[in-house]
């Protein structure tokens, strides 16, 4: 586990690039415009979406890419969460997949290539009384190695393992909210299913 933390420098966005990815017919449900899996998930009206990114070490042992929230973000600031955010309608995001592509590469300027499975789904009330249900997709890319991030929004990242996860969050070294940590250990317990 590298515990060299990212600092970012004054980097711009990343350039928006076509989304090519592929996927396999058990997530074909997903590729729906917003409005149909708001109506297939109602009484949820706000729909978000999470990015789950593994990497190797040389040993085999699969990494996961967290980023942390800037310390200047309103909601949960300093904590730990994997990329994503907000579902979007059309003309943003066609489907609930172009949703996760793009807000993976919005926050790390990584482009997925594969929608691999849904690890699983999180219902939460939001800040504004709003109901939400986050999609947890894991996605392979093009490369890891080149993670940029936005430091208004993000201002670190670290790849973990499993047993490397748990001690930064026993520690206090990492926090991340209660849903998104056991989420996290579900996608390293199903990885490669």
């Amino acid at each position: 586990m590298s515990t060299d933390p990212y600092i970012p420098s004054a980097q711009p966005p990343p350039a928006l690039v076509d989304h090519s990815y592929t996927f396999g017919p058990h997530i074909e449900q997903y590729d729906k415009p917003l409005e149909q899996i708001i109506s297939l998930n109602a009484p949820r009206d706000t729909i978000g979406v999470g990015a789950f990114v593994f990497k190797f070490l040389p040993s085999g042992e699969p990494q996961l890419l967290l980023i942390r929230r800037s310390a200047c973000e309103s909601a949960f600031p300093e904590m730990y969460e994997v990329p994503g955010g907000g579902a979007e309608a059309p003309p943003i995001d066609a489907t609930l997949l172009d949703s996760v592509a793009r807000e993976l590469f919005e926050e790390t300027g990584l482009v997925a290539t594969k929608i691999v499975r849904l690890i699983d789904t999180v219902d939460f009330e939001g800040r504004r009384g709003d109901l939400w249900r986050k999609f947890n997709f894991e996605i392979e890319v093009q490369d890891t190695e080149n993670v940029v991030l936005q430091p208004l929004e993000h201002d670190e990242f670290k790849w973990v393992t499993k047993e490397g996860f748990k001690a930064l969050i026993q520690s206090g070294e990492m926090r991340t909210l209660p849903a998104q940590g056991r989420t996290i250990i579900k996608a390293f317990e199903t990885y490669g299913q």
